[in-house]
């Protein structure tokens, strides 16, 4: 093959299979992705792409598909054009802006919108804006679920207080919620008031059991007896986790409401590592460094799919990466 081979990879498909993004060098010329399981289902093959190729150059997202028919039948067409997509979280993080219809008064509001496009229940993260009625929630980011096409989506982690109103007009954005650097400090939902402290954010919080948190807590969200205390993390969950901070007797924690806006958000931020606290964890976690660390990466998102780079479930799949020798664009 014409081309300088700079890296190249594998991944297996779990049991659901979801989008893949694998990291390659910046400056990629052409990616080959081959699909090792749909290409060893001999005559059985039902329309499955097994060979993608795509080269810088070729429409946006598009590439090319070998596809795998009954009776050992070859065909080759034009994948969907989200095959492949770029991927550089250093790029802008917002995606384009996305009309709203209206947003319900609930601790888990549905906000009708025309379009959910490439919204992905329990997956999507999306940030609210120019709601008037409801300017409490625009601002932070929301895990998205129950996603009803071209009609609505529901935010996914409850709130500890609905909005307060029933929302109007306004824009949603799909949004890459991760800065570059880790920790990353996250939106609070919800804290319980418990023996030990269950904290809900309102995206996946990313932490690790030892992690060292610290809480701003203003006062539209009650809780202000936890407003600069610091605790150690134990996860239950992507989006939970608890602290060994006793908040039976605290006030109860609110989210703000829109009656209250303008006002700061409640907020949990890591602060480092408590290596005592983690060593006593059974089995001991990982520890982390204090300091931050950059997790960015240059790389190539593959869309699941039948007809697609990233395959179906469980499937295993090959792929390489590379320069042109000469040329290129």
């Amino acid at each position: 093959m014409d081309g300088s081979i700079l890296t190249q990879g594998t991944f297996t498909q779990p049991a659901t299979a979801v989008n893949q993004t694998i990291v390659i060098p910046s400056n990629v010329d052409w990616l080959r992705v081959l699909n090792y399981t749909q290409a060893n289902q001999g005559t059985s093959a039902a329309a499955n792409g097994f060979d993608f190729w795509w080269q810088r150059g070729m429409p946006n997202g598009t590439g090319i598909v070998k596809i795998a028919g009954v009776a050992g039948a070859v065909t080759v067409n034009v994948t969907a054009n989200n095959a492949f997509t770029l991927y550089d979280p250093s790029g802008n993080p917002y995606g384009t802006p996305v009309a709203t219809v209206s947003g319900t008064n609930a601790t888990r509001p549905v906000i009708a919108t025309g379009s959910t496009a490439g919204l992905v229940a329990g997956t999507s993260i999306v940030r609210l804006s120019g709601i008037a009625a409801q300017s409490n929630i625009c601002g932070p980011e929301f895990v998205i679920d129950t996603v009803v096409a071209n009609t609505s989506f529901r935010i996914q982690n409850t709130l500890a207080t609905a909005p307060g109103a029933v929302g109007g007009a306004g824009f949603y954005r799909i949004i890459n919620y991760n800065p570059l650097f880790y920790p990353r400090r996250r939106f609070i939902a919800n804290i319980s008031q418990a023996a030990s402290a269950n904290v809900l954010t309102t995206i996946p919080h990313g932490y690790v059991n030892g992690q060292l948190v610290r809480f701003i807590i203003p006062s539209v969200s009650a809780m202000t007896q936890l407003d600069g205390l610091t605790g150690t993390v134990t996860v239950v969950d992507a989006n939970n986790f608890t602290v060994n901070i006793d908040t039976t007797s605290f006030s109860a924690f609110t989210f703000p409401t829109a009656a209250q806006m303008p006002a700061s958000y409640p907020l949990v931020v890591p602060v480092g590592e408590d290596t005592a606290g983690a060593l006593a964890m059974s089995p001991v976690p990982d520890i982390l460094s204090d300091a931050t660390v950059n997790t960015g990466f240059l790389g190539m998102t593959l869309t699941a799919g039948a007809l697609l780079p990233g395959g179906v479930a469980n499937d295993v799949v090959y792929w390489r990466a590379g320069k042109s020798v000469l040329g290129g664009l």
